[in-house]
């Protein structure tokens, strides 16, 4: 069906314009009247959407350079092959698309269409290397769960468990997936690919809580336009919960302010006090979700809103004020890091918003997401209003980093999918939205995964395969200082823990304060200020010296020196070396065994 853009029946002062006499001929035939409506034909619609996603993701190449992400900058994951590397994928998305937009079942079967696409763009993924030290502080935290239990993990959090500025409930879950797992990466990985489907799932719900099936749809799938949020699914942190966990709070506080029970109000209480026991940067988020009952409820309905909102609110602020005097001390000691080094901080490591809006997501969800306010504007919709709000704390609180913008993201893919509903054919909209993913999954894929692969990170990864593939049980492992960056390295000795099933002993002492050359908002300062754990060993106890030594290094060690080969004592020795060239912090890996007499 031919789709109708313009329409050139009506003046600008609204008024009907005729000229029924008017027909031009041609050696195609009669051109129409004015009355009549301009149309655009399915094909030159498909054409048009195909020719602005090429371009759009074109341009963004050519102008790469203001592209600030401090991990997945396209200064950096373009740098070899260039674009033209994966402009042939590009190219073949675009039938690959059209095939989809015709024969996918999405509005029939929309929760296996977004589970099995959510699940395809992210296992491929499974295999690149954690490539945050963060990873490194939340799993020393779980590990110590999976060690001694849940019960001595709230007992010593803040005391024998470092703390830093995190809060509970992420690394408590972490810590039950890696005791019942085994402390399998893999467990972790598929804990965070469920937790991202289910955001996903929220994301369309949300949208069809709002307004429509098809709005919450699209806004679902263009969570998988988003390369940057794609990549840090896999990676043991705690981004991807906060963000699961603001949107089944948003979506409980919705779904119970339209229940009458009062079984709902205390299932939105529970799980928001969970979101406020995520992360510290959610709370300012939560905080939002009263205004529910004014924008989302009919008027005539406020004073039984607000009634049940109250009812959800006032639980969740009564336990939060229990949890927080019990301990007291630490939540102190984390609100001054907070402010006195986080916040001042976070201006130094900015990013830049439209730079993260436009490289690290989708083009094309910056541009629907302001035209959905000029739709939302004609309708006077109150709904796009409660999600507009959420959008807004990025400039609110002037989060200038995509990784603190991680829980919000869902808000602007609803956005642009209410801006996507602006089109009037089904099948551009599909088609537009198909373009989206396929050219997003090529980006992902053919450049960001392969840039992961080559940093250093990937050298602790290949070499725990390494350990496990060896005889014995234990390995020991000695770090040397990093030359050129900031941080520790002794923060990589948990890194290798999760990725091998040897025992790690680990002979030197953890440094107890941070060094003296230590710029005061190092982004790197949380890695000198985690406690050397039990389970590593110490220097006082008998421990037997295993077969298998582990170096980690800011550069490779050589194998010899002047006064001849290096620990002579072990043969069968293997390096990885892998470097990109980008980063400052390094961790270089040699593993050798020690010789048998």
């Amino acid at each position: 069906m031919p789709t109708r853009f313009l329409s050139c029946n009506r003046c600008l002062a609204g008024k009907t314009w005729k000229q029924d006499s008017l027909v031009v001929n041609s050696p195609a035939g009669p051109i129409a009247a004015p009355d009549e409506p301009v149309r655009i034909g399915e094909t030159e619609g498909a054409l048009l959407v195909s020719f602005l996603s090429l371009f759009s993701l074109a341009l963004l190449y050519v102008f790469r350079s203001f592209d600030a992400n401090t991990l997945t900058s396209w200064q950096w994951v373009f740098q070899d092959d260039g674009f033209g590397g994966i402009l042939p994928l590009l190219v073949l998305s675009i039938p690959l698309s059209l095939v989809i937009a015709r024969t996918l079942p999405l509005e029939k079967y929309p929760l296996p269409v977004l589970i099995f696409t959510g699940a395809l763009a992210v296992l491929p993924l499974w295999n690149m290397p954690e490539m945050l030290l963060d990873s490194g502080r939340y799993f020393l935290q779980a590990k110590y769960l999976a060690e001694f239990g849940p019960l001595a993990f709230l007992r010593e959090w803040g005391h024998d468990i470092s703390a830093w500025t995190d809060l509970p409930l992420t690394p408590f879950v972490y810590g039950l997936v890696l005791r019942v797992g085994n402390e399998s990466r893999t467990a972790v990985q598929l804990l965070n690919t469920t937790v991202f489907i289910l955001s996903v799932l929220l994301t369309f719900r949300i949208g069809a809580l709002l307004w429509d099936r098809e709005t919450g749809i699209y806004g679902g799938l263009i969570l998988l336009t988003m390369p940057y949020l794609l990549s840090q699914v896999p990676q043991m942190l705690v981004d991807i919960h906060a963000m699961f966990f603001l949107l089944l709070a948003t979506y409980s506080f919705l779904s119970a302010l339209r229940s009458p029970g009062h079984a709902a109000s205390l299932w939105a209480s529970a799980v928001l006090t969970a979101a406020m026991l995520v992360k510290y940067s959610l709370w300012p988020m939560a905080a939002l979700l009263p205004a529910a009952c004014l924008l989302v409820s009919p008027r005539s309905q406020w004073p039984a809103a607000l009634k049940r909102g109250a009812c959800i609110v006032l639980p969740t602020v009564v336990t939060l004020a229990l949890i927080l005097f019990y301990k007291k001390e630490l939540f102190i000691r984390q609100l001054q890091i907070l402010l006195t080094y986080q916040r001042p901080a976070l201006g130094l490591w900015g990013e830049g918003v439209l730079s993260s809006l436009l490289f690290q997501i989708h083009p094309f969800i910056f541009l629907l997401a302001l035209c959905s306010g000029y739709r939302a504007w004609r309708a006077k919709d109150r709904c796009y209003l409660f999600i507009l709000l959420f959008c807004l704390l990025i400039s609110i609180l002037d989060i200038r980093r995509i990784r603190y913008m991680i829980p919000l993201l869902p808000f602007v893919a609803l956005l642009a999918a209410y801006g996507l509903k602006g089109i009037g054919e089904i099948r551009l909209r599909r088609l537009t939205t198909s373009l989206m993913v396929t050219t997003s999954l090529v980006i992902l894929l053919g450049a960001y995964l392969p840039f992961f692969r080559m940093t250093s990170m990937m050298n602790i990864r290949e070499a725990g395969n390494l350990l496990n593939s060896l005889d014995g049980t234990s390995v020991e492992v000695t770090v040397f200082p990093q030359e050129k960056s900031e941080g520790s390295t002794f923060i990589t000795i948990p890194l290798l823990d999760l990725y091998t099933d040897k025992i790690i002993i680990a002979r030197q002492n953890w440094p107890t304060a941070q060094p003296h050359h230590l710029s005061p908002f190092s982004p790197l300062r949380f890695t000198w200020q985690q406690r050397k754990p039990l389970w590593y060993g110490t220097g006082n106890h008998q421990l037997p010296a295993p077969e298998i030594q582990v170096r980690i290094s800011s550069t490779p060690v050589p194998k010899k020196t002047d006064e001849g080969p290096v620990n002579s004592s072990l043969s069968e020795r293997q390096q990885f070396t892998r470097y990109s060239g980008i980063f400052r912090y390094r961790s270089f890996v040699t593993v050798q065994k020690r010789l048998r007499n």
